[in-house]
């Protein structure tokens, strides 16, 4: 335990000092704002990877193939590589282009510059409410994790997470951001490729891992129900025979998030310039690609592992323990504290990115022309602690209606940016679609989520962009139609 807490703890001492070493290169608002628009490649991939990938990754995306089977991971990781893609090809290069033309510093304000200054408060409201919650979720995770790994006090450790990242994020701004997801990204990559290679060494290689997984005997019965379609799923799921539905809008949710999400798809803004993007198309996908195939396979190869050890229902009823505990078993101490320090990183790699648009999208999109241009960076800075701060709080002692929308913040994000987003790039309209398309996005991922979603087992983000491309499509006609009307 002693040697995965000093490991730990230089890793959180290096981001504090490449925090300092940022902030001392911050020479102004485009600096803090977006890193001077001067990222390469593998900054930008990797910080693109990072971000995108929390703890959720490891725990949830890794642990739930034990319950799921080898259906959640194959399209986990189809939909991954499918939308890294899309992103990088559909969404980045127009995205470089209109924000460089239009001067743009945030994801709303080129929401603001096309189409009025109501979508850019309505986009930035939705960021500031629903990305609070979203981190709840992260932070959460992250002092789980401390706590059952290294037996740290769960506040002490979410605290611990919370400073260091506040910290960093608030002094060195998007360069702090950008160069922090670089080493956690590789760190992220590493320990995710390493846990993948170690467990299938332990289980004697991949063909014998895999016939020694369908000869096992399973709560759910054969092991080999884990490699078919539809046969295995949480028992509510299986009761209404929902099973495929589930995994497929699910799967769906997860990863097109890629294409929509704020603080993902501002990294093509900072990008230094259109060949960046070319490169960044081919890298992040691989990157993505690889990291996604290697851990989202890992749960269903628990099975071989926990039952020599422990009881598997208390791992089919919290399979976000199922990674960190095979990591525990089958890595020696040295490598334990890489796989820990990979997973923390991931956390921190999210907050970062989540707080500093939060921050930006309070200062630049809400308060807009209050505060000059010339002085945005310090209320920038002051709004990182308190919009760092807000979520903890909520973690350290949760209720139920967090967990509520904790579940729906994703969701709502993808849901009401993507129709705007893709509007912008290749659409003319007014802002009447585009902010009406984010509301109906966000009250349609709410009711369904509250009244619908434990009915049919279709997560909110499918609805949720069903109503918001139909709500843009109607108003969008409608204007047209009168401008065309005589008279």
């Amino acid at each position: 335990m002693g040697l995965e807490l000093l490991v730990l703890l230089i890793y959180l001492v290096l981001m504090m000092l490449l925090g300092i070493y940022e902030y001392k290169r911050t020479k102004g608002v485009i600096d803090f704002y977006l890193a001077g628009k001067k990222l390469g490649v593998i900054v930008v991939s990797f910080s693109f990877f990072a971000t995108y990938f929390s703890t959720a990754a490891f725990l949830g995306g890794g642990g739930f193939g034990f319950v799921a089977g080898f259906q959640w991971s194959a399209f986990l990781i189809f939909f991954h590589i499918l939308f890294a893609i899309a992103a990088w090809l559909i969404i980045a290069p127009p995205m470089k282009r209109i924000a460089d033309e239009h001067g743009a510093l945030t994801i709303p304000e080129i929401f603001g510059m096309r189409f009025g200054k109501l979508s850019q408060l309505v986009a930035a409201l939705i960021i500031i409410v629903f990305f609070q919650f979203y981190m709840v979720s992260i932070y959460k995770g992250a002092g789980n994790l401390l706590e059952v790994m290294l037996g740290l006090d769960y506040r002490t450790a979410v605290l611990l997470t919370a400073v260091i990242v506040m910290f960093y994020t608030a002094i060195g701004g998007f360069r702090a951001v950008v160069m922090t997801d670089l080493v956690q990204g590789i760190l992220v990559f590493i320990g995710g490729v390493m846990l993948f290679v170690v467990l299938m060494f332990y289980l004697g290689g991949p063909i014998n891992a895999i016939e020694s997984l369908k000869a096992a005997h399973t709560v759910m019965g054969s092991g080999t129900k884990l490699f078919e379609l539809g046969s295995v799923a949480p028992p509510p799921i299986m009761k209404a025979g929902m099973v495929i539905p589930f995994i497929l809008s699910l799967t769906f949710a997860i990863s097109i998030a890629q294409l929509a999400s704020p603080q993902l798809v501002i990294r093509f803004v900072a990008a230094k310039d259109s060949r960046v993007i070319a490169k960044g198309a081919v890298l992040t996908p691989l990157i993505i690609g690889i990291f996604a195939l290697c851990v989202f396979s890992i749960g269903p190869f628990g099975w071989l592992i926990i039952p020599q050890f422990d009881d598997p229902v208390k791992y089919l009823k919290n399979s976000d323990l199922v990674v960190p505990f095979i990591a525990m078993k089958i890595f020696p101490a040295g490598l334990n504290a890489l796989i820990l320090t990979a997973i923390v990183a991931a956390a921190m790699s999210t907050i970062n990115s989540l707080v500093h648009v939060i921050a930006t999208s309070f200062v630049r999109d809400v308060l807009q022309n209050a505060v000059k241009l010339k002085k945005i960076v310090l209320p920038t800075r002051l709004s990182v602690f308190v919009f760092s701060l807000v979520p903890v709080i909520f973690a350290l002692n949760p209720p139920d209606i967090i967990v509520v929308i904790v579940g729906l913040s994703f969701s709502v994000i993808t849901s009401a940016f993507l129709i705007p987003l893709l509007a912008s790039f290749y659409s003319r309209t007014t802002q009447l679609p585009v902010v009406s398309s984010m509301i109906v996005a966000v009250a349609v991922c709410i009711i369904w989520y509250l009244y619908f979603y434990k009915v049919y087992w279709i997560y909110p983000v499918v609805p949720g962009l069903a109503a918001s491309a139909l709500t843009y499509v109607v108003f969008l006609r409608a204007e047209r139609a009168i401008s065309a009307a005589p008279g």
